[in-house]
Parts: structure tokens; sequence; C-alpha cells
């Protein structure tokens, strides 16, 4: 914890009284994720525009089907205070600070000893130390001198993701071909990005380079499109046309890297829908020629999926194993080494059209 910081939390439950009587913003942003809707009311203008700018492509009006899940996030950061009350609505308890610590394990976040009765603290690194987050049931303190938006943001999908028990979150690229559902998996950096804009530019359908939904049931393949985040590097000559049409910006990444920041619905204005899963794709080396064989049979694929830390919340492993297990000895899987990506694209899209 750096130096100092420790005093903003004290009588944290007399600050979240005083902060939770200020005025609510009065208009909310709606957006669908998957199947369930997350209303965000914010005062805060970094938070807003920072949702803004990751699920553009998933905003909604306001929630056109009944029944689905909602989650509400709610900041009232009044001008001129130092410190933000951050509030969730949804229809279950959550013990924010394990679920934090149990769905985030890669991102430095930690538990320090709180003295305020009632109340816990969460740290985030930043640079020069560490920085808190006090929880309290659905509650959160936050101060602006510590970038808590990431985190909520995060908190506020999570909470969603959680919510909808019959689909599967996979970090995944997803795309539509001919009517068919492909989910693209590999690790980061593996193409899942570049493909997925290569085969979108070639008249198919994107619907997510990062987020992808199964639901269980069905085994349909449902739209999460966040915002692009290109690298430089090979791409379509389509893709490039296309970021060069719309100016997407090149925007810091905090691993040093610099990324063009652009919006799928912009880029290939084609609607995004739910299609039926059809072929899992596990994209392997990258190298001159693309190439596709066979996988190996349903269960050895287990370890190449990555579902999301808050889709297997809740569930117990058996539970899990039973889900992840339907997904791969149900839907057909090839591996797949990427080559050019123009190259790439047709030769997968080709093998879903015999």
């Amino acid at each position: 914890m750096t130096s100092g910081a420790a005093a903003w939390w004290k009588d944290a439950s007399a600050q979240a009284l005083h902060l939770g009587a200020a005025p609510v913003a009065a208009r909310p942003a709606w957006y669908r994720l998957g199947d369930g809707y997350l209303e965000i009311r914010s005062d805060d203008d970094r938070f807003r525009d920072r949702l803004e700018l990751l699920f553009r492509d998933c905003a909604v009006t306001m929630p056109a089907a009944v029944g689905l899940p909602r989650v509400r996030c709610t900041v009232q950061a009044p001008a001129g205070a130092e410190v933000a009350l951050v509030t969730f609505d949804d229809p279950e308890p959550l013990d924010q600070c394990r679920f934090v610590l149990d769905v985030f394990p890669d991102r430095g976040y930690g538990e320090s000893p709180c003295t305020e009765p009632d109340w816990r603290l969460l740290t985030l690194p930043i640079p020069g130390g560490a920085g808190g987050v006090a929880v309290s049931g659905n509650r959160l303190l936050v101060h602006h001198g510590t970038p808590w938006q990431a985190l909520v943001g995060s908190l506020a999908m999570s909470r969603l993701f959680r919510l909808q028990r019959n689909l599967l979150f996979l970090h995944a690229g997803s795309v539509g071909i001919g009517g068919q559902g492909v989910l693209l998996m590999g690790p980061k950096g593996a193409g899942k990005t570049t493909l997925s804009l290569a085969l979108a530019a070639r008249g198919h359908a994107f619907l997510g380079d990062e987020i992808a939904g199964v639901r269980l049931d069905s085994l349909e393949l449902v739209p999460v499109r966040r915002s692009l985040a290109v690298r430089d590097g090979p791409r379509a000559a389509a893709v490039g046309a296309a970021l060069d049409r719309e100016a997407a910006p090149y925007e810091p990444f905090p691993d040093g890297s610099s990324r063009r920041r652009a919006f799928a619905g912009e880029l290939f204005p084609e609607p995004a829908v739910a299609l039926p899963l059809r072929r899992l794709v596990f994209l392997r080396s990258q190298g001159p020629v693309a190439r596709l064989e066979s996988a190996p049979a349903g269960r050895e694929l287990l370890s190449n999926l990555t579902p999301l830390g808050a889709s297997m919340w809740g569930r117990t492993p058996m539970q899990a194993m039973r889900d992840l297990l339907r997904l791969v000895s149900s839907v057909p899987a090839v591996m797949l080494d990427l080559g050019a990506p123009e190259a790439t694209a047709d030769l997968l899209a080709t093998s879903l059209e015999e």
C-alpha cells in the first residue's frame, strides 16, 4: 500500500451513507452481453467512457427480452469528492472479494487487513506501490487516486456472466461461415483477431475476437463483440483498408505495445446473430503455409479450452467437467496452422463449405 493511502477509507460506512444520498445519473447505458443485460448508471466520466469504448457494439437502447439476467452497476461520484461509491444490484448475493481474487488470479490483486467494521480491502497494483478498494456487501468505495475503473468494469461484466449458467463463456474468437458458428481458440497472440478479421473482410460474420459464449443446451454460438485492439503485423489487405477508412487510432497498452482501436460494427456492418456451433478450431503455430489437421479425441482437447473464471464460478468440478466435455465431444474439431491471413481464411472457409 502506498504511503498515506490508508486514510481515505476511514469511516467507510459513514462515507458510503453520505455518497449513497447523492443523485444517481439519470440516463442509463445498457449492454447485452451473451444472454443477459448490464445496466450502467455512472456520473464518473472515465468509467462510463471505458465501458462505452469496450462494448459499444453490444449497446442497446433498453432490454428487449424479458426474463434474462440483469446486473445494475451504479457509480456515484459527486463533483469535488475524492471518493466514489459503486453499488451492484443483481439477483444473487456475492462475496466480491473472493470472486475478484478467484476470477482474476493473474492481475496482481490481493487483500490487506482493514480495521473498518464490515469492510474488507482489496489491493490493486499501481506504479510505485498498490492502491486500494474498500468492499462491503454489494458496495465498493473507490478513491480517484487509484485506477479502479478497469476492476469495476471487469467485475460488472463478470457478475453478469456468472448468472448465465446455460452459457459457457470462453477466451476465444468466434465467426460465422455460411451460417455455421466457428470457435477460434488459442493462447494470447495466437492469431484469433487476425484470422477472425480476415474472415469478416471476406463477408463472413464477425461475432467476437476475445470472448465467446456457447449456449450449452442448444450448442449455439452467441455474439460478444468487444471493441477491437489490432496489433501491427500481417493482416488481410481488406482489413488494413477498413482500419484506414475508419481512421482507427493507435492506443497505448499496459504491455508497452500500441494497437489500433476499432469497432467491428463500423468495419463490417453485417449484423451479428446467434449461430449453431459447427466447428472448434484450435490455432497452433504460424508459418508460411496454412494447414488443417484433424484434432485428437474430445477428452484430449480439454486442456486447450480456456473458459472464463466467471463462467466456472458456482459450477462444481463435476459440472464444469461435464459442460466442457459436452462441448468437445459434440462439435467436430480441427487443428489449424496459420499461414498468410487471406490464405488461412480461404482454407478454413473452404473446409466448412465442403
